[in-house]
């Protein structure tokens, strides 16, 4: 009797293991986890014009909302867009405050150390953006301390900026506007601000009146390719999103959104 007490005790303590592990598993299991609760949690952070909020409606609107809602139809589930900052995005993925991380980001060696990205789903690269008053042709002109370089803390052209200009003078500073160093240049209170190529195009276009010109803009600095970015080591999640983008640049779906939004084909 006490031998069928003691194995039934055993069996009993091995399907907790078991049934634990299982829980375990499938809290580890974003993809899992998005399907259970039925909606998709996606962190943005404002850059126009890849996502922004509308000023009129204040509803999200661009390429990765647009991108954004093709996942979320594909997993069947509804979708909640989650503000963050630059700098707080990836610790707030980390964090769990949302799922994934849906913005024009480059998929740097640097930030691969903390999370894991999609495969790219366009490439582009960097340009500066100078006033237009600077008597320089050549942004290699820029590595000179009399000259004032103005980066957003969290991008990662505060650390490029560093390296690729050494001597210049360095200006840091703190936005939830993805084009506020675009505006310190303009506005004369610095003089040069690295930024993705796209973007300083797209700035220059809607300002025409800005005293501003771009450098290295036929010839993009370190090209590389946007990503999106997930929790490390989700591997079913990650295989999933890299299916998606594949047959989403099959069917054309991202070659159509970047043509409305970017004026890209």
């Amino acid at each position: 009797m006490r031998r069928m007490a003691a194995l039934f005790a055993s069996l009993a303590f091995s399907l907790m293991l078991v049934l634990s592990s299982l829980a375990k598993a499938q809290d580890a299991d974003t993809l899992a986890r998005i399907k259970a609760a039925g909606v998709l949690k996606v962190g943005m952070a404002d850059s126009i014009p890849a996502q922004q909020k509308n000023p009129v409606t204040g509803e999200w609107e661009g390429f990765n909302v647009d991108m954004a809602k093709n996942l979320a139809a594909a997993l069947d589930v509804k979708l909640e867009i989650v503000d963050a900052t630059w700098a707080t995005l990836i610790p707030s993925l980390m964090q769990q405050q949302f799922d994934i991380v849906m913005v024009d980001m480059f998929r740097t060696p640097a930030r691969a150390l903390t999370v894991d990205f999609t495969d790219s789903y366009m490439s582009t690269g960097n340009s500066w953006l100078v006033r237009a008053d600077l008597d320089i042709n050549d942004w290699k002109q820029l590595d000179d301390p009399k000259y004032t370089i103005v980066n957003i803390a969290g991008m990662t052209a505060v650390a490029q900026s560093d390296r690729l200009l050494p001597q210049a003078t360095k200006k840091v500073i703190v936005s939830d506007n993805a084009v506020a160093g675009q505006l310190e240049v303009a506005a004369g209170r610095a003089d040069a601000h690295l930024s993705d190529n796209i973007q300083n195009a797209v700035f220059k276009k809607a300002n025409p009146n800005a005293k501003v010109k771009i450098l290295g803009e036929d010839n993009p600095i370190e090209a590389t390719g946007y990503a999106y970015a997930v929790k490390p080591g989700d591997y079913h999640f990650l295989a999933f999103l890299n299916t998606w983008i594949a047959y989403n640049t099959t069917t054309g779906f991202i070659s159509d959104r970047k043509q409305v939004w970017f004026g890209l084909k």
